[in-house]
């Protein structure tokens, strides 16, 4: 398996965890408990991959690299360790969320669930141009991930101003839905940041070092 080929490995880890992400708001739209197993699953999958990566790694370096292929590793043993905490972050602590805010009976205004909808969505697309750009080694997908970084901060920052305005709200169910909501963003924004960190693989240094 060549260092190509990792990137190839690591495009399907990325596939499997963008899948999960994907999957999360219409298994919480439908209520659905099995397609929350089913991602929780694909996380295990997920673990699976990357210890398999992490292992033919350990014995690439074991051999003799040229600068540019030892700074290839380096970027790629990151890759893959960033990719497997996006995972996570989805199959466990996202997974957790949706199965609670399934049990409440209150459901947000219509404004609140378009802003939701939006955000997740911005979300989505920063994983998808990520798996890109670690895939096929694109800078221009990789730079788009950096890019989002306003969006994604405004995006937020508005999500979680309206929340914290309803906290004083009087029905139990409904201030737990606003703070599942506000711990929604909060993991959505977890995911964009490892995104970035994984995209920035595929920069020049001197693009990477970007914040």
């Amino acid at each position: 398996m060549a260092l190509q080929q990792v990137r190839l490995e690591l495009g399907r880890v990325g596939a499997i965890t963008l899948s999960m992400l994907q999957d999360i708001v219409p298994a919480l739209r439908d209520g659905d408990r099995d397609r929350l197993d089913d991602i929780v699953r694909r996380n295990d999958q997920v673990d699976i991959l990357d210890q398999e990566i992490l292992n033919y790694l350990g014995k690439v370096r074991g051999g003799t690299l040229t600068e540019q292929e030892s700074l290839e590793f380096q970027g790629l043993m990151m890759a893959s360790d960033n990719l497997e905490s996006l995972a996570d972050i989805v199959g466990t602590d996202v997974v957790s969320l949706a199965r609670k805010a399934i049990d409440l009976d209150s459901e947000s205004g219509a404004e609140t669930r378009k802003m939701l909808a939006e955000f997740y969505t911005t979300i989505v697309e920063s994983v998808e141009l990520t798996v890109q750009a670690i895939r096929d080694n694109d800078q221009r997908a990789a730079e788009s991930v950096l890019m989002m970084k306003e969006k994604i901060r405004d995006q937020s920052e508005l999500l979680l101003a309206r929340k914290a305005s309803r906290l004083t709200a009087d029905d139990p169910d409904y201030l737990t839905l606003v703070r599942l909501e506000m711990s929604f963003v909060d993991q959505l924004r977890r995911i964009y940041t490892l995104a970035k960190r994984t995209a920035k693989v595929a920069l020049p240094q001197v693009l990477a070092q970007r914040d």
